[in-house]
């Protein structure tokens, strides 16, 4: 009697939770946005100075809403990167003559990938949405990226320039999932990493605000090679999203 009133529990339990599976709402809809990223450096001990880049966020996010609790997988094409620029501007005297040196460098690394972060999100208003609060896990494919260098340089002396050139350089990244020591930059391919953020729900309009914290190394690793390099992809997301019903 004991194991046939448990297992009568059990069974009730299970349709009760099936039950409220299907009384789940889901939504589908478009979701565009930018990203404002940045990566974090520690190669060779150093850390070099990155400043954010400005790129596309776009693709399909679903909304399976469980009162005030939501599921919200996303696919995404998300472009991401960083900046550095460096320069001098020296002046000095030599057998009477001023001269003056000025050199400006300007890199801009681009990375492009599809992205599926899946998040909890909760809703203050319930199915009406109101104000969130969400956090959840993403994985990134490397897709094409891209390296690209800008200079100048020039020599003046007692005001009058001597010599100057400028010039610029672009070389695809390649992804791989482990480093070839090939003649074009390397990126491993697979980016893993956690989002957090806030944002706002009415009907089917959704704004969000969150911040992208990725954790996989984005350097490869190349046979014999044991050093402690480590780059990882940083940024902060702003998207809007419409959804439909789904029957």
């Amino acid at each position: 009697m004991r194991k046939k009133a448990h297992f009568s529990i059990v069974v009730a339990g299970l349709l009760m939770g099936g039950a409220g599976a299907a009384q789940a709402q889901v939504t589908l809809g478009p979701r565009l946005g930018a990203n404002a990223s940045t990566l974090s450096f520690d190669i060779d001990g150093e850390s070099p100075d990155a400043k954010y880049i400005v790129g596309p966020q776009a693709g399909v996010t679903l909304n399976a809403q469980f009162g005030n609790l939501s599921v919200q997988p996303s696919i995404l094409f998300s472009s991401k990167g960083a900046k550095f620029d460096e320069s001098s501007d020296e002046t000095y005297t030599l057998g009477g003559d001023t001269y003056r040196q000025q050199v400006k460098q300007e890199a801009t690394i681009r990375l492009n990938y599809i992205e599926v972060p899946v998040n909890l999100v909760f809703n203050t208003s319930g199915e009406e949405g109101g104000f969130q609060v969400f956090a959840g896990p993403y994985i990134g494919i490397g897709l094409k990226g891209s390296y690209k260098t800008e200079g100048s340089y020039s020599v003046s002396v007692n005001g009058q320039v001597e010599e100057s050139f400028s010039g610029s350089e672009e070389e695809d990244i390649k992804f791989v999932g482990k480093g070839t020591d090939g003649d074009e930059p390397e990126f491993r391919r697979i980016d893993v990493g956690l989002n957090a953020g806030v944002g706002y729900k009415a009907g089917p309009f959704q704004a969000q605000l969150g911040y992208g914290l990725g954790l996989g190394n984005l350097v490869p690793k190349y046979e014999d090679d044991d050093s402690d390099d480590k780059l990882h992809n940083r940024g902060v997301q702003l998207s809007v999203s419409y959804f439909f019903g789904v029957k």
